[in-house]
């Protein structure tokens, strides 16, 4: 009979402690996953916060070109009006077309961080037709800086519409992985308080076996 109570004591035991092991190593994986998500949630964190930069700097850089283009379709038919003067006309459509290059510039910069293009090239490229079409007020080299100028705007538009549909994807990540990172966190307070529960029976087990002897002894 004691041999057996032994048994079913040590038994007892080592399904505690080996219950307990169990979820300590529960809590110390989920701890490491947990890790691993915050990693994740910084890493989408970041990019969309760099594709909502990239965003504005595009559709900045849009929204000033069309406002620079606007007036500089205006200029030019003005300033080939017969009656127009010559000089003047020649001076306004030489400041709007320097005008309108600072937001295709802009464009090409912000295409470029996001390695669409390769910035010096493409500036170069637009720059001495820009530079062209203010030597000369014709509708040729109008029409050639304005086309390269249309390729560059759609170009940066289209990357905008793509990043948009990139930031609603990570948004949606990140909402993903903050619902996984809930559950594991519950699973964690679970398994704490499994632990809790086991030491408690534990403490209870020794203090049992301990009194059993002293009870054997004071009745004998």
């Amino acid at each position: 009979m004691v041999a057996t109570g032994t048994v079913g004591r040590l038994s007892r035991m080592i399904s505690l402690v080996g219950g307990s092991v169990s979820a300590v190593a529960g809590v110390v994986w989920s701890l490491g996953y947990v890790d691993r998500l915050a990693t994740e949630a910084r890493t989408l964190s970041n990019a969309r916060d760099a594709a909502g930069k990239n965003i504005e700097a595009l559709n900045g850089a849009a929204a000033q070109y069309f406002i620079a283009n606007q007036q500089g379709d205006l200029i030019f038919i003005l300033a080939i009006q017969a009656n127009a003067r010559s000089d003047l006309a020649a001076l306004i459509y030489k400041g709007n077309m320097l005008d309108r290059e600072v937001p295709v510039r802009n464009m090409i910069g912000a295409l470029a961080v996001a390695g669409e293009v390769d910035y010096r090239e493409t500036y170069d490229a637009y720059e001495t037709l820009n530079a062209e079409a203010r030597e000369h007020l014709d509708f040729a080299t109008f029409s050639e800086a304005k086309a390269r100028e249309r390729d560059i705007i759609e170009q940066g538009q289209n990357l905008a519409a793509g990043l948009l549909t990139r930031q609603f994807e990570i948004r949606k990540a990140l909402n993903e992985a903050a619902q996984r990172m809930a559950r594991v966190t519950s699973g964690v307070l679970s398994i704490v308080s499994t632990v809790l529960l086991l030491a408690a029976s534990l403490v209870v087990k020794r203090e049992e076996s301990a009194r059993g002897p002293e009870a054997h002894t004071a009745g004998g």
